[in-house]
Order: C-alpha cells, then sequence, then structure tokens
C-alpha cells in the first residue's frame, strides 16, 4: 500500500511538472514605441552587493526583500549568468557589459560630478554610448549545506534586476527573486522553478531565477 502511495504521488508530480511546462511560454512586455525606438544599445553593469546599511547610488525600489548571507563568489556568478541570459535577447538590443574595474573607473569619473541617481544614469548612457542601462543589486546568495539528495540548509537566493532609460534616468522595469529552496511536499507547484527533483545549488537556483525574471523583459 505504501508504494502504491509514493507511486501516485511521483505520478502527480509528474502530471504537473508536464502541465506547468505547458503553460510556460515566454511572458514578452514592449517598450512603448516612442522609447522603444531610441533604445538599441544596454549597458550591463556587474552586480552591486547589498551593504549593511543598504546605501547605493542606483535607485532601486524592492518591496519586500530581506537581505542575507552573501558567498564570496556570488557577484562572479550572477554575472556570468546574467551575460548567459542575456543572449537570448540579442536579436533586441545590443548589450555592452562592463567589468568591474571598467565600472568602477567609469563611476569614480561620475561621483566627481554628481551624486544625484538620475544623473548618475544619464552620464553612464552618455559616457558608454547606450541608450539604456540594467542594474542588479544581490541581497542574498547562500549556498546549500548538503548534497543533491539531503540537505541541511537548502540554498537560498534574492536579488532584483532594474532596467533605466538612459536619456531620463526612470525606470522602464523592473523584477525581483526571492527564493529558498522548499522541499516539494510543501509546495508541490515549484517544480516549475526548481525543474528537478533535487536540492538545488545557490546557482541553480539563481540561474533559474534569472530565467523566470526575464519572462517579463521589455523588448522593442
Amino acid at each position: 500500500m505504501k508504494g502504491l502511495k509514493n507511486l501516485l504521488y511521483l505520478s502527480l508530480i509528474f502530471w504537473l511538472f508536464l502541465n506547468l511546462n505547458s503553460c510556460s511560454k515566454q511572458e514578452k512586455t514592449y517598450l512603448p514605441y516612442r522609447v522603444a525606438k531610441n533604445i538599441n544599445s544596454i549597458l550591463v553593469l556587474p552586480f552591486e552587493i547589498c551593504s549593511e546599511n543598504n546605501q547605493s547610488f542606483f535607485y532601486c525600489p524592492a518591496r519586500n526583500i530581506i537581505s542575507g548571507y552573501i558567498e564570496p563568489d556570488a557577484r562572479e556568478t550572477m554575472n556570468k549568468l546574467l551575460k548567459n541570459e542575456l543572449h537570448k535577447y540579442s536579436s533586441y538590443y545590443n548589450f555592452v557589459f562592463l567589468s568591474q574595474n571598467e565600472f568602477e573607473n567609469i563611476i569614480s569619473q561620475i561621483l566627481e560630478e554628481t551624486q544625484n541617481p538620475i544623473e548618475i544614469i544619464k552620464k553612464l548612457s552618455q559616457k558608454t554610448n547606450t541608450q539604456g542601462i540594467l542594474y542588479g543589486r544581490i541581497y542574498k546568495f547562500r549556498e546549500r549545506k548538503g548534497s543533491s539528495f539531503s540537505v541541511v540548509e537548502p540554498a537560498s537566493v534574492a536579488f532584483v534586476l532594474t532596467l533605466y532609460d538612459g536619456k531620463t534616468g526612470k525606470i522602464l522595469w523592473m523584477e525581483e527573486f526571492d527564493e529558498t529552496q522548499k522541499p516539494l511536499s510543501e509546495n508541490v507547484f515549484n517544480i516549475k522553478l526548481y525543474g528537478k527533483l533535487k536540492w538545488l545549488t545557490a546557482e541553480e537556483l539563481a540561474e533559474r531565477g534569472l530565467i523566470k525574471v526575464l519572462r517579463t523583459f521589455p523588448v522593442k
């Protein structure tokens, strides 16, 4: 009887997985024509680590994210993952990626002129000959403790992506992701996010988070 129950449970999960995947087509959003016609290149900034005092030169109105532990290699991992995912949108925009050193050199020059967040966006756009600025902030990036089959503590990732109009400095789009992996027995619908019946690493969870939030990335 116990074996039959387990079989029925696995069958239910498989059925939900198939149905959720069939409904997971990418939901495109579109920039207004008056904005889209002027945006050909987007400057992609390296991810910023959320500091304890949460001070930043970039306005990013995350709603309910509580910051937590961030692994030392989180920024490098998130930059790599974002670059890979943005290739899917290369038919819409030309993405210009800044290294951490390049960003620090440019931002130090700008900060000598202004510390106004809107003006910073405008000057970044001008200095790099881009029309949009994509900014990311990491709030949490904690690696799992355990294996893919058994964990003491699951992976936990939280970040925000924000797209600014380089001409006005205003926010055109923003999405946030905040997830600590839970057992499927607690929320079977998360199989759509997790993708596999296993405990994910922080990098795997972050990759799925980027795929999820970029489904609404605005295109031309």
